[in-house]
């Protein structure tokens, strides 16, 4: 058997030992790099012929996109192809609108702070009612320094002691207020006589108060001035009898009878004089109403919205602060929202929630609100003018300081219209106006309308001429 050959070539390196017949082995003492270097070229080889490969077939497939001919240069240069607009036709009634936010809140307040007779400190008593409460006419709030603060049906401000003697609107207003709580004056409408001193001492008294009196000396001027009239009667009474007497006396002078009837005349003046004193002194003295007891509200029930009074504490400003009427919205016209508003316009409320309602523009202030006065850094706020809005509907007392959204109808075209957009009218050159009508085929036809009220960029049209219908297509423009 013959060895095996190891042999190295320039191909491969030794990996394995081969049996040759006859021919004996010859080992190969190179390095296995230097046996092993031909491989490696033969592989980097193989990966640039590859590489090559992919970077052409790249090229090609890229090479139509970056490459273009004149023709293809010169169609992508030329403009996209005009694209007419169209728009619907509606059929819809036509509203314009002034959008605005405003805050939901009684119609009027009226703050009030009570305050003792004289020089003493104002105390708060007694607190009868809470924040937030709904009160009804007659009702007594709170009391400082004992005396009551009670609440009336009244339009007038309070702002006088309401005095026997007194004349005027708040007087009728007071015997108004007396009457519906059960207590009848008698007396004429706007005259604070006896029947309504009578009056409101029984409703005091119905209260568990005593009223008070126009002075702390009306009893002792009333007394007195009785007095003169019966010292008076008294005299009137002598100076009769002096005259009868003298009259059966046959030995009276013709001056002593003179000067008994002087007598009695003088008597009978002095007493008138007294009757008047007294009918004056009693005119205006008596039960009264200070200011400080009362206010007047023009509707019932109303509301406390503040109350600052705790029972042992001083009075401060404002005490208590009430609310009457049903719940407006009160918001700020701007003076062009101005112009195109006025009284009795629809008007939709919404706010937070599911609150939503109806009402009208009831009025419209015309002085301008001026703007509030700027802090440190306090941006400059616009002046408006303001617009009250009452709701159809009474609004729930909860909702009352909530801000929500306006929408005021300023105008309507009462009745459903064709409606198109302003874009879609223009005028031929007969001068009449038209529209065009646009099929799905692109087939336009030139249809003359009379153009109505316009808002929010639409306009009513009346068909003069053709045929339009809603969701017709109109031209409105070219892109």
């Amino acid at each position: 058997m013959t060895a095996p050959i190891w042999r190295g070539t320039a191909d491969a390196p030794p990996a394995a030992a081969v049996d040759l017949p006859g021919v004996a082995a010859v080992p190969d003492d190179r390095p296995p790099e230097v046996v092993a270097a031909p491989l490696v070229r033969r592989r980097r080889r193989l990966l640039a012929v590859v590489a090559g490969a992919v970077l052409l077939a790249v090229a090609g497939a890229v090479s139509p996109l970056l490459i273009k001919s004149p023709q293809q240069v010169a169609a992508e240069a030329q403009p996209p192809p005009r694209t007419v607009l169209t728009a619907a036709v509606e059929q819809r009634v036509l509203r314009d609108t002034v959008v605005l936010r405003g805050e939901v809140g009684p119609l009027q307040s009226f703050s009030v702070t009570p305050g003792t007779r004289g020089d003493g400190k104002a105390v708060v008593t007694a607190v009868k009612a809470r924040q937030g409460d709904r009160i009804s006419a007659g009702t007594v709030v709170l009391e400082v320094g004992a005396r009551p603060l009670i609440v009336l049906p009244g339009t007038t401000p309070a702002y006088r002691d309401l005095k026997p003697g007194a004349n005027g609107k708040d007087v009728a207003q007071l015997q108004a207020a007396l009457k519906r709580l059960g207590f009848r004056s008698g007396d004429r409408a706007g005259y604070f006589g006896e029947g309504t001193k009578r009056a409101l001492s029984r409703f005091y008294d119905s209260k568990g108060y005593a009223p008070l009196p126009v002075s702390d000396t009306d009893q002792k001027q009333v007394d007195d001035a009785r007095r003169q009239v019966v010292a008076g009667e008294r005299a009137v009474a002598d100076a009769r009898d002096a005259v009868a007497a003298l009259a059966q006396d046959a030995h009276a002078t013709a001056q002593q009878k003179s000067e008994a009837a002087k007598a009695l005349t003088r008597a009978r003046e002095d007493l008138t004089a007294a009757q008047r004193q007294r009918d004056e002194i009693t005119r205006i003295t008596g039960p009264m109403l200070p200011q400080g007891e009362y206010v007047f509200l023009p509707s019932f029930p109303a509301r406390i919205d503040a109350l600052k009074a705790v029972v042992g504490a001083e009075v401060t400003t404002p005490l208590v602060t009430f609310s009457a009427g049903s719940l407006v919205v009160k918001a700020t016209l701007t003076e062009a929202q101005r112009v195109s508003c006025k009284p009795g316009q629809k008007v939709e409320i919404a706010g937070d929630g599911d609150l939503t309602a109806k009402g009208a523009v009831t009025s419209i202030g015309e002085q301008a609100v001026p703007p509030p006065t700027e802090g440190q850094g306090a941006a400059p706020q616009p002046s408006g003018v303001p617009v009250v809005i009452t709701p159809s509907a009474p609004l729930d007392a909860r909702v009352s300081g909530q801000n929500v959204r306006l929408t005021i109808e300023t105008a309507s075209s009462g009745g459903s219209e064709l409606v198109v957009p302003v874009s879609a009218i223009y005028a031929g050159a007969d001068g009449a106006t038209y529209v065009t009508r646009r099929s799905g085929d692109g087939e336009e036809v030139q249809i003359r309308v009379e153009p109505g009220m316009s808002a929010q960029g639409f306009v009513a049209i009346t068909v003069q001429s053709g045929r339009l219908r809603p969701g017709d297509l109109v031209t409105v423009g070219s892109a």
